[in-house]
């Protein structure tokens, strides 16, 4: 297991200790989930062949039933290690070992490091040996605590019934969380190192770590959104709608989209109206329009922008407006955004995909008299591709307004300039989703 081996290969390393083990302890054994160093003891011993050993032979289950460090500095010296296998056979004199711990508070191992000579272990080896023992099992929980058992559960049966869109989500959410292991593996790596455990760092080390770091954090949130992605393609059409409070939803879009505003050198700002926060909505699908409509927002604007986020409630909607605001460039969407969905001076335009070649530009729902608005002409051609990210996002995000009953305009004038405004009325729980036909 990957994040094992570079638990024990960093600990090994560090502490300058010959051999390190990760242990995972069963009821009458102890198997190295991972181990360094183990031929030291002898060429084709045993210990290093099997990757196991009697839980009577051991040192872990000590720090296991006590859940605390267990420092032994001369293990012929104690009574009660002096006749184990270890002691005995390997001729392991000194151990330090910490607990394996997960986030149910629930000891399953340890992680230890092994000398063939006595040693005194100082406090800063044991915090670094449970820095990392922290680490590799914040890292292993993620997606393999199932493998914590000693026979793996029975494989579920196929349901050839499912339809190819469940499948293919399904397969892009496995694939997602497989992503996420060797990316958090190399952000905790970035961690340890930046914090100087190795020794001091120069000035262009720390800032190659952090590009690192922050590169990684990017590609964690693009997986992310690719598990939500999937999640939204098994439930579509359906609503599932709850009471939500607006203002912490816009919180966990606008979490979710910083790490990409930074690297653009953008903030992301919130503003919400007096009254009350609660409405009821699909969450996740809103939270994917705001995503999406933020996101294009951020690409399309230059750097040193603040990209605005404002709810408001008028006419008994919700309204949602995303907009960019510029020290020299003022208020308003981008000229990019612009160019890609050109607004009507004397109305709200809904945005509409109905063609992969471009957008038809509909009026808002409360200007019925020129729902006669053609579509855009090829000399108002968007400057970026229909097919683009920021524009399939878009696409995605008008249709699940139209879920809610809602729409997604453009407001505003040249003077003031323009935003985009997620429009959704008050709905109940038990609505059913609007299709297209019915808009």
């Amino acid at each position: 297991m990957p994040i094992f081996e570079e638990a024990t290969q960093t600990a090994a390393h560090f502490l300058n200790s010959p051999i390190c083990v990760l242990g995972i302890l069963t009821r009458d054994r102890v198997w190295f989930k991972s181990a360094v160093g183990l031929s030291r003891i002898g060429l084709m011993n045993n210990l290093a062949t099997s990757r196991q050993i009697a839980r009577t032979e051991a040192f872990c289950p000590r720090v296991v039933v006590e859940q605390r460090v267990l420092a032994i500095a001369d293990a012929i010296a104690d009574p009660l290690f002096s006749k184990t296998l270890l002691v005995q056979r390997y001729g392991i004199r000194s151990y330090l070992g910490v607990p394996l711990v997960t986030a149910t508070g629930q000891c399953i191992g340890t992680l230890a490091v092994m000398g063939l000579n006595p040693r005194t272990f100082s406090d800063q080896d044991i915090a670094f040996l449970e820095l990392i023992a922290r680490w590799s099992m914040s890292e292993f929980e993620r997606n393999h605590l199932q493998q914590l058992q000693q026979l793996p559960p029975p494989a579920p049966a196929l349901d050839t019934t499912l339809a190819p869109s469940a499948v293919k989500a399904s397969l892009l959410s496995q694939m997602a969380q497989e992503l996420c292991t060797p990316l958090t593996s190399i952000l905790g790596m970035a961690k340890v190192l930046s914090q100087g455990i190795y020794g001091p760092l120069s000035d262009k080390q720390q800032e190659y770590l952090q590009i690192i770091h922050n590169s990684g954090q990017y590609l964690l949130t693009l997986v992310n959104e690719l598990v939500e992605l999937g999640s939204l393609d098994e439930q579509s059409p359906n609503l599932n709608l709850n009471p939500i409070d607006i203002e912490m939803l816009c919180q966990q879009a606008i979490s979710t989209l910083n790490q990409t505003a930074q690297r653009r050198e953008q903030q992301i700002q919130l503003s919400v109206e007096p009254g009350n926060r609660i409405w009821v909505l699909d969450k996740d699908k809103v939270r994917q329009m705001l995503y999406h409509l933020v996101f294009s927002v951020i690409q399309a604007s230059s750097s040193d922008s603040v990209i605005r986020i404002h709810v408001s409630r008028k006419q008994n909607a919700l309204h949602l407006s995303v907009w960019a605001s510029h020290p020299w460039l003022g208020d308003g969407l981008p000229q990019v955004a612009l160019a890609l969905h050109p607004p009507d001076p004397e109305t709200d335009i809904a945005l509409v995909s109905t063609e992969p070649t471009g957008w038809t530009a509909l009026p808002a729902w409360d200007h019925p008299e020129t729902w006669d608005t053609p579509t855009l002409s090829t000399e108002s051609k968007p400057s970026q591709p229909a097919d683009s990210r920021q524009s399939l996002g878009l696409m995605l995000s008008q249709q699940l307004a139209q879920l809610h009953a809602g729409d997604i305009v453009i407001q505003g004038s040249a003077e003031e300039g323009y935003r985009y405004v997620i429009r959704l009325p008050q709905l109940k729980p038990g609505t059913e989703p609007i299709s297209h036909q019915q808009l």
